[in-house]
């Protein structure tokens, strides 16, 4: 489990991501995580919720097992700014919880390449 402390709407959460991250996601869309449409509304707050969620349901004690924000906090007290911070934190969270690369692979100028 990978995990990210934000603020949004005016809350301090946690964001984890693990598999349950990707289960929840399935359950509140119907949708695998691999056709997550960032320009879906329904999408974007059930990721959100999702990572969110799978933090605090993995907490043994019962004080903390519940998520201190639900879908609804998301959709009235979340600006979008806040919205897109935390969705562009999932996503680091995925690719870490994979083991992504950050980024794409450079290539040497061919020069560069047969003095190597």
């Amino acid at each position: 489990m990978k995990t990210k402390e934000i603020t949004i709407g005016g809350v301090k959460v946690m964001l984890a991501y693990c598999f349950a991250t990707e289960l929840s996601f399935k359950n509140f869309t119907g949708k695998n995580i691999e056709d997550f449409e960032p320009t879906n509304p329904e999408h974007v707050i059930y990721l959100i919720l999702s990572a969110i969620a799978s933090y605090y349901q993995s907490k043994e004690k019962e004080e903390v097992k519940n998520a201190p924000v639900k879908d609804t906090d998301l959709m009235y007290n979340a600006n979008s700014t806040e919205l897109i911070e935390a969705l562009t934190e999932v996503m680091k969270l995925r690719a870490e919880w994979y083991g992504l690369p950050k980024g794409e692979a450079v290539e040497q100028p061919a020069e560069e390449q047969k003095n190597a």
